[in-house]
This record gives structure tokens, C-alpha cells and sequence, in this order.
């Protein structure tokens, strides 16, 4: 509690005391001040006074307490009383409970601070005219508005913050949504790949097994062991490969792409309109099946872009050996981006599978113009 006190309140209340204090042992500030026994005025008065404390933390209690110190003022002092002091702090006091109060609590206030005015006023009418009173009151019924406005932009804003953390959650969730998607599409078609090379394996481990004349029993029961092992790890890809898959999921039953596939897939992003030129250094077809199925797979998610995003005329794309990595390049002149690009689920399966191989990318904004995807996937052993 004592850290939702501010120092502006300490000021704001020793302010008011003094005042009341004042105009209790030594004169009237405002009209008739607040004649009558000290002593139960000097009391009443910081009763009245000191629980605007916690008016933030307690607004029900503080305005409740402030009331009866108020009334308690206007039974001991004189008829005359003025105690502009006092509706100051009444003032604030009300402000704070419409502001900082729950709606049940807001009302009960309410009907405090009336029931408390009437008793007061009837007290303390005396010389009074009818303006005294109803000058204060329209001033309470100000300070109620006011609050209530504070209250509903606080509460507004509350909603606002709770919407924002809301989406950026929502976003969080699908961002790790399509990564694990894209990782299971990654595993997949590695799977294609992996199993397709321990199928030759095998293959050529049997043919060779075959081919081995009378007596070498060593070397045969070597092959053999190379047969079943790799028949053994066909089986638990297979298995893992069920466990990826869900129902939704078709078979993959044509062929993974390679760099052969990328010469239609420029062509199928010129029938959309854009220019598309296409380089492929030679002698890249000797690499792995797997760092080809990720250039081409870089490739067709940049193409997609362009057609979606860039609004682009032309691109150009490049795979080159860049010394032990192959670069791939793919530059449109479309509007390009300022700053980093929106994760979208393009560039998120690119970082994924740059990641697979060890590799970087970047994509962002290109030289002059457009947007430039580059990624540099290792190569290793040099093949």
C-alpha cells in the first residue's frame, strides 16, 4: 500500500491540513473558516483529511472515512461553518472513487457523499444561501464525471493492451505452428532422400554379394550385413515417417524436385507474367539429392513470392559454387521492403531449411531496389 502512495499525495494532503489548521487556530481563510472547539475541529479535520492517502488503493474506505470525519466537524463546530478546506479534499476523494472504484463500490460512494452532504448542509446551514449549496454539489457531481471518464479511458486502454497481447500470442502460436509444419514437410521429403540412397545401397550391396566367387564366406556374410541393415533402417524410417504424417497428408508418389525441375519451374512463373531468368552453374547436378531439393525448394518459395508480393517485373535467378558453399540468388526489381520482412510462412520454411544444411540466408531489400533472397548452403566434401 505505501507504494501507491505518491509524494504528490503526502504534499497534497499536509497542503490541506495546514489550511484546516489554519483557519481553525488562527483565522479564516475562506468565508467564515471553521469556528468552534479546537481541539474536536483539529481532530475531525485531519480525520476527514489523512485517509486521502489511499484514495487510490481504498477509494471506498478513504471517501467513507473523509464523510464522517466531515459530518463529525459540522455536529461539533459552530453553525456557521464554511469548510471549503474540507470540500476540497471531498472533491478529490470523489474524483478518485469514480475513477478508481469498482462500479458497485462507485455507487455506494455515491450514496455516501450525498447522504454525508445533506447531513452537513442541514448542520451547518446557517447564514448559507441557496447557491453554498448548490455550488458544491455541482462541483461533486464535476469531480463524479471526470472520474468516470479516467475510469473508462483506463479501462479502454486495459482492453486495447489485452487485444495486443492477445494477437501477438496468436501470432507467436502460428509462427510456431507453421514452423513445425514446414519441419514436418522437411522431414518427409528427407525421408524420400535418405531412403532412396540406402535403397541403392542395399542393391548394389546384394549384386556384390552375388558377384563374389566360392569361399570368400567373410566378405558374404558382410554383404549380408549391409542388406539387413539397411532393409532394418528402411523399416524405422518408414515408422517415423508414420508418426509425422496425419490424415490429411497425401503420399508423396512423384519424384523430388532437383535442378533438372528448375528450368519448368521458371517457366511456370513466366506464364504469371513475370520475367524470369534462370543460371545454374554446370556441374552442380553431381551434388547431394538433398542440397538440391533445397535450392530448388528456395527457389520456388522466392518465385511465389514475387508473384504474390513484390509486384516485380523481371528476376533473376542464380546457383553458382561460391569456393565450399553453392549460392543461390534470387533478385527481383519489384517494391521491395523497408526494414526486415514479415515472417511469413515462405521465409520461414527458407530459414528452416538453410538451417538443416548449417547455411545462411538473408532476405530483405536488394541493391537499389527490390527484394534479394541469398542463401549459402555448405557443400561437403567439396561434392
Amino acid at each position: 500500500m505505501a507504494a501507491s502512495i505518491r509524494p504528490g499525495d503526502w504534499l497534497m494532503v499536509a497542503g490541506l491540513l495546514v489550511l484546516a489548521w489554519f483557519e481553525i487556530w488562527v483565522e479564516p481563510i475562506f468565508q467564515t473558516g471553521m469556528p468552534g472547539p479546537r481541539l474536536p475541529l483539529t481532530l475531525f479535520a485531519t480525520v476527514a483529511l489523512v485517509p486521502l492517502l489511499v484514495r487510490r488503493t481504498f477509494p471506498l474506505m478513504a471517501l467513507t472515512v473523509m464523510c464522517l470525519g466531515m459530518v463529525a466537524v459540522g455536529l461539533v463546530g459552530d453553525p456557521d461553518q464554511s469548510t471549503f478546506v474540507l470540500l476540497l479534499g471531498l472533491l478529490v476523494a470523489t474524483f478518485s472513487l469514480s475513477a478508481h472504484a469498482r462500479p458497485r463500490g462507485a455507487l455506494i460512494g455515491a450514496a455516501v457523499v450525498v447522504a454525508a452532504t445533506i447531513v452537513f448542509e442541514l448542520l451547518t446551514f446557517g447564514q448559507k444561501s441557496l447557491v453554498d449549496v448548490v455550488v458544491p454539489a455541482l462541483f461533486l457531481a464535476g469531480a463524479w464525471i471526470a472520474g468516470k471518464e479516467v475510469h473508462r479511458q483506463r479501462r479502454w486502454a486495459g482492453e486495447e493492451a489485452e487485444h495486443a497481447r492477445l494477437l501477438a500470442r496468436t501470432h507467436q502460436l502460428e509462427m510456431h505452428a507453421a514452423v513445425a509444419a514446414e519441419r514436418t514437410r522437411i522431414a518427409r521429403e528427407l525421408h524420400d532422400v535418405v531412403a532412396h540412397a540406402i535403397s541403392v545401397m542395399g542393391i548394389q550391396a546384394g549384386a556384390a554379394r552375388r558377384t563374389l566367387p566360392p569361399g570368400q564366406t567373410e566378405q558374404h556374410d558382410a554383404l549380408l550385413d549391409v542388406e539387413r541393415l539397411g532393409r532394418e533402417a528402411l523399416e524405422e524410417m518408414h515408422r517415423m515417417l508414420g508418426v509425422l504424417r496425419t490424415p490429411e497428408d497425401e503420399p508423396l508418389v512423384s519424384p523430388l524436385p532437383d535442378f533438372a525441375q528448375l528450368p519448368a519451374l521458371a517457366a511456370d512463373a513466366r506464364r504469371t507474367g513475370v520475367g524470369v531468368g534462370l543460371e545454374v552453374a554446370e556441374g552442380l547436378d553431381r551434388l547431394p539429392q538433398g542440397l538440391q531439393l533445397t535450392a530448388y525448394r528456395i527457389v520456388q518459395e522466392a518465385l511465389t513470392n514475387v508473384r504474390k508480393h513484390a509486384q516485380a517485373h523481371s528476376v533473376q535467378v542464380g546457383i553458382t559454387r561460391s569456393g565450399q558453399d553453392l549460392e543461390v540468388i534470387v533478385a527481383d526489381d519489384g517494391i521491395g521492403v523497408a526494414g526486415e520482412p514479415a515472417p511469413g510462412n515462405g521465409l520461414i520454411g527458407m530459414r528452416e531449411r538453410v538451417a538443416i544444411h548449417h547455411g545462411t540466408l538473408y532476405a530483405g531489400p536488394g541493391d537499389g531496389q527490390g527484394f534479394l533472397v541469398r542463401a549459402l548452403l555448405p557443400v561437403q566434401g567439396g561434392e
